[in-house]
Formats: structure tokens, C-alpha cells, sequence
């Protein structure tokens, strides 16, 4: 029977987030704002559309000058990324309370909610094999556009266009759709250099960090042969002092030493407990079963449930959903990063054996003995995993 009850309860759980999934779907074709915190340049105002209240943009005029001043700098065929945010990290220019970064202000320069649509833009998206829900008429040249994830599209909807979903918005866009296509076609014709996932120039590569901002550091090979450690938020737009010019070689002998310490003071990673005895890996199961003791309450209060509270439980339910995935996702990184007696074995021999084994086993002996590494100008500060 309880095996029983727990297939019904499953079946019941799909069908909640089929239906959230085709509600979210049918409101997005009709324009309404579908949550999240607002585009830079606009903030939320309640309105009522086709009889249910929802929210709409509306132009912040603060942020919306500096939104049309970043469309204004990109439309000049010599200015880049790094330029622009240089530019506003010099000004201390915040966006969400933090500096501009490259990552966000693609994003800004993608997103179709500024351009003041009209049958340019309307072209330019069906060329590109986007879902127009909007009628042409509607492409007005006032207002913006809302870009949704098309249901069965896989690609990010803002690298690729094709199969995701358009409906014009009733707010009004920020800047023309020449300016707006004009940065559009420049991003697209941008090569796009895939970076390189596996190290090659140091084995510490995705543990070291710079002291200052906490920012990823780079391992960079000069003239001489010899390489350095740079601060990536420096590279980027300058807004870090960096840690100094420190050489990749010292840093990588000063860590084996203090690895070597701390395998003969006897903090042998060998002692590591179970995983199941991990007291994250303890809060996490119990976060997990009390997120199934919610829904399981949610769903017994949707019989003869109103319109509202429906909404409302169903709403609950995918938060909860989306909580419980994240959670099982964490449960799998530190499953992944947690080391068996047999591979603590194998980080020991490595240590004895550091000037014979290849690059592969140094990265393995460093991720089982270190979470992180802090490097400041003269000082490299090491957090340990045991």
C-alpha cells in the first residue's frame, strides 16, 4: 500500500508541474509578465490586463540613461566589451550592486525588452526561426519585446534564437531597433573563442584565487619562459590591484611543501569519515525530507481548493521542486569531491612520488587535499579539506 500511495503521489506531483508548465506557457503567449527581477533600466508597476492583475516595465530614468549610453558606446564599430566596463567600473557605476562584468553586459546587449520594436525587429527574429506569438501589427516601433524559453527549444534563448518564443510587451523600449539591431548583428558576428576547459599551464589551475577580489587567477607565460599568476577581474576591466607580480612556479613549490607538512604532522586525509556521515551531507537529507513532507501537505489541501489558493499551491510546489534539485545537485559535487580511503592512499603516494607522476596526478592530489588557495602580494593563505 505504500508503495502504492507513493506512485499515486508521484503521478500527482508530474501533473502539478505539467499544469504550472502549460499555465506558464499560455500567460507568457499573451504578454504577461512571467516573474523575475526587472531588466536594468526599468522597475515594476502593477497593472491589470484582460481582467487579472499582473505587473508591467516601467522606465527607471536613472538607469535608463546609462542603458542607452552602453547602446550608444557599442554601436561604435571600435568599442568592446572591456572598454564599457573599464568605462562605469572607473565611474563606480553599479548594476544590481555590482561592478559590470562581460558576462552581464552581453546579456543587456541580447535582451530584446529595450528595443522599440517594429517590423525590422519582427524580420529579424522570424529569419532567425523564432515563435512569433505577436501579430505583425503589433510591431509598432514603441514597444519592447519579451524573449521567452521555447518548451521544446534546448539552446540558451539568448545565443540562439531559433525555436524559443517573442510577444510584444506593453512597455515601452528604451532605444531604436536600428541602434538595437545594429549591436545585435555586431555580437553575432563576434567570433566566439571556446574556452579551454582542461589545464595546461599550472596543476593548482581552478583552486587559486586572488586575495583581493576572490576572482579566478590566471597563469600567463611571458618572453622568458617563466609564467605568473593574474588576476582575471584585473584583465577584465583594471578594477582589482591584482595580487602582485607572483611567479606560478613559486607558488606551486611553496604549496607541495606545505602539502608534504601536512602529511607529516599526522592530518592524514585517510581519516576522512563516510560520506554518510558528513554533517552537511546530514542537513541536506534532512532539508530533502522535510521539502517532501511540504508537498505532500500541498497536495492534500488541493482538494476542493479555490482558484487563488490552486495558483498558490501550485506555484509552492515548483519552487519546492526546483529547492529539491539544487539539493540533490550539491548532494552529487560533494559525493564527487569526497575521497575513499583508496584514493587518500593514492594522494600519499603521489606526494613521495611528486617529481615522477604527469600533470593529471598532480590536479588529482591537489582537489582531494585542497578546497582553495588565497594568494595576496607576499603571502599565499591555503584552506584545506581536512
Amino acid at each position: 500500500m505504500l508503495n502504492i500511495c507513493i506512485v499515486f503521489a508521484q503521478l500527482e506531483r508530474e501533473t502539478i508541474q505539467k499544469r504550472v508548465s502549460d499555465a506558464y506557457y499560455s500567460r507568457s503567449q499573451k504578454g504577461f509578465r512571467m516573474g523575475g527581477k526587472p531588466p536594468y533600466g526599468y522597475r515594476l508597476e502593477e497593472i491589470l490586463m484582460e481582467g487579472i492583475h499582473t505587473k508591467k516595465l516601467v522606465e527607471e530614468p536613472g538607469e535608463a540613461a546609462i542603458v542607452r549610453e552602453i547602446f550608444d558606446m557599442y554601436e561604435q564599430p571600435d568599442t568592446s566589451y572591456g572598454d564599457i566596463t573599464r568605462y562605469y567600473a572607473e565611474k563606480g557605476v553599479q548594476f544590481y550592486g555590482k561592478e559590470l562584468i562581460r558576462s552581464m553586459l552581453a546579456q543587456l546587449l541580447r535582451n530584446p525588452v529595450y528595443v522599440r520594436a517594429d517590423m525590422d525587429v519582427y524580420r529579424f527574429f522570424r529569419s532567425h526561426g523564432t515563435n512569433i506569438v505577436s501579430s505583425p501589427e503589433q510591431f509598432d516601433g514603441i514597444h519592447g519585446c519579451y524573449l521567452y524559453q521555447g518548451r521544446d527549444a534546448q539552446a540558451d534563448k539568448l545565443q540562439n534564437l531559433k525555436g524559443h518564443m517573442l510577444v510584444v510587451a506593453p512597455h515601452e523600449g528604451l532605444v531604436s531597433s536600428e541602434q538595437w539591431l545594429n549591436c545585435r548583428i555586431k555580437l553575432m558576428r563576434n567570433k566566439t573563442i571556446q574556452a579551454n576547459r582542461k589545464a595546461v599551464n599550472t596543476w593548482l589551475a581552478g583552486k587559486v584565487k586572488c586575495g583581493n577580489c576572490g576572482y579566478a587567477l590566471m597563469s600567463i607565460k611571458i618572453q622568458s619562459g617563466k609564467q605568473y599568476l593574474r588576476c582575471t577581474k584585473r584583465l577584465n576591466n583594471k578594477a582589482c590591484p591584482g595580487c602582485g607580480k607572483v611567479y606560478t612556479e613559486d607558488v606551486e613549490n611553496y604549496v607541495y611543501k606545505e602539502m608534504v607538512r601536512k602529511l607529516r604532522e599526522g592530518q592524514s586525509p585517510a581519516a576522512y569519515t563516510k560520506l554518510n556521515e558528513n554533517p552537511q551531507v546530514k542537513q541536506i537529507y534532512r532539508e530533502i525530507e522535510e521539502m517532501e513532507k511540504e508537498i505532500s501537505l500541498l497536495v492534500d489541501s488541493l482538494a476542493g481548493a479555490g482558484e487563488t489558493l490552486t495558483d498558490y499551491i501550485n506555484q509552492r510546489v515548483e519552487e519546492i521542486d526546483q529547492m529539491h534539485q539544487l539539493k540533490l545537485e550539491k548532494l552529487s559535487v560533494l559525493a564527487e569531491n569526497h575521497a575513499t580511503p583508496e584514493q587518500m592512499e593514492k594522494v600519499a603516494s603521489n606526494i613521495s612520488l611528486w617529481g615522477e607522476i604527469d600533470f593529471e596526478e598532480k590536479r588529482f592530489t591537489v582537489d582531494k587535499m585542497i578546497r582553495s588557495l588565497k594568494v595576496f602580494p607576499g603571502l599565499v593563505q591555503i584552506q584545506w579539506k581536512f
